[in-house]
């Protein structure tokens, strides 16, 4: 098996891996797009005009769900026997993770605080939304860690309901997942996936209350179904297929970034793992590494076609190309193996997530560290952020009187010109008809 081996390249500069990089970097733009806008623009019309009744007929259809939309809700009492029924160790697992989780956004949200108004200076008020759905993705693999990852992370904020849905199958929501929901505290759970799920959040249905703001991933259908519904509700974010990049020089273990790769390269056939280095020895024993250590992974044909599609193994002159890479990848996440790694973060600016040094393996962060695993994909970390206690926070201007007669006039002044530079009689009078003694308060 030489999966890795054939995926090794060395490039002479960033536009030649610019080239090669084209597949990773277009991900998601496939001709099958308009077929998967079209297919969601019609479950989404359809769970607006019809309810339930839309919502029971496609999961029926693309989920195997065998009961009936009163069956949508899992019963509390079942959220309490997968909790108390788990493993012990496992039982313990998801109480660290989850305080861990906690912990850690707790310590973020007492960086928040609000401006209080003064006269002649306005104030920002912070509030928690109200209601927000955390989506929960089935498919191949059972993620119980994006109920924390989300719903903990809700909680901090403040926010007053959190409602969970996840495909329901034939079998129910698998017992992990109902577990996590109830070591988050949440109570209301629907056994409800896909396109369906994120339109019965976004309208409300007769079972399924609409919510605020929709978190969590998804496949592409999902995530195509949080961009139709944004504007009615807010998302987190349009997350793609998972990825990694390492960025590694001579100091790099060839064993331990092997298997960070592979940890990755095992979510689905789309996830893309890519290491960039800047010594060629450690590139070829990389790629010889991940062919030995993936022979015997359970999931290894899923790692072989992702690696045989978005993995690759670079490497570059120096670390300044390196940078200017991972700059224009803008990764989920980003692994250093480097010496100094402060002088590399230094100068990084776009990636979801930051892993320094070969302890610190991106699977702590799926699972435990702290920091959520909700993150920016697709080269969207350019401009977007992780989940985080802002993610389920709302800020409200407020703006009060002023300090003095004399900043007020000021300000009428202001607000004139530039009102009737604009053409908006209406609005200088709105301002002169505030100014006090003035012959011109409403000409």
């Amino acid at each position: 098996m030489r999966v890795a081996q054939d995926r090794v390249f060395e490039v002479g500069g960033v536009a030649e891996a610019r080239s090669l990089l084209g597949p990773l970097l277009t991900r998601g733009r496939d001709p099958e797009s308009q077929t998967v806008r079209e297919r969601v623009s019609k479950i989404l019309r359809d769970v607006q005009s019809e309810g339930d009744v839309a919502v029971l007929r496609y999961a029926k259809e693309l989920d195997g769900f065998s009961g009936t939309s009163s069956d949508f809700r899992v019963a509390p009492d079942r959220l309490r026997a997968s909790y108390e029924n788990l493993d012990p160790e496992l039982h313990h697992a998801l109480g660290e993770a989850r305080d861990r989780i906690r912990w850690f956004h707790e310590r973020v949200f007492k960086t928040i605080h609000p401006l209080d108004p003064s006269p002649g200076m306005a104030g920002v008020r912070v509030t928690p939304l109200d209601r927000v759905g955390v989506y929960v993705p089935g498919g191949t693999a059972s993620y119980p860690s994006t109920v924390l990852m989300t719903a903990v992370v809700a909680q901090v904020a403040g926010v007053r309901e959190i409602i969970g849905v996840s495909p329901g199958g034939k079998d129910g929501i698998p017992a992990s997942i109902l577990a996590a929901f109830f070591a988050a505290g949440v109570t209301r759970v629907f056994q409800v996936g896909g396109v369906h799920a994120i339109g019965a959040l976004a309208f409300g249905t007769q079972t399924i209350p609409a919510v605020d703001k929709i978190v969590g991933p998804g496949n592409r259908y999902v995530a195509e179904a949080k961009r139709q519904v944004y504007g009615t509700v807010d998302i987190d974010m349009i997350a793609g297929p998972t990825e990694v990049l390492v960025l590694a020089d001579r100091s790099g273990d060839p064993g331990i970034i092997a298997a960070d790769l592979l940890a990755q390269a095992e979510h689905d056939t789309q996830s893309a793992a890519v290491l960039i280095s800047t010594d060629s020895d450690l590139t070829r024993h990389v790629a010889t590494e991940i062919d030995r250590q993936m022979a015997d992974l359970p999931r290894k044909e899923i790692v072989r076609e992702a690696l045989g599609r978005f993995g690759f193994l670079i490497t570059v002159s120096n670390r300044e190309n390196a940078v200017r890479l991972a700059d224009l990848i803008a990764p989920e996440h980003l692994e250093l193996h480097v010496r100094q790694p402060e002088k590399w973060i230094s100068r990084i600016r776009n990636a979801g997530a930051i892993f320094v040094g070969s302890e610190t393996a991106e699977s702590f962060g799926d699972y435990c560290y702290g920091p959520s695993h909700v993150l920016p994909t697709n080269g969207s970390a350019r401009f977007a952020s992780p989940v985080s206690v802002e993610t389920f926070l709302k800020r409200t201007s407020i703006l009060t009187g002023f300090s003095s007669d004399e900043e007020r006039e000021s300000l009428i002044r202001t607000t004139v010109l530039l009102a009737r530079l604009e053409g908006l009689e209406g609005h200088a009078r709105s301002a002169l008809i505030r100014s006090s003694g003035s012959s011109e308060r409403t000409s």
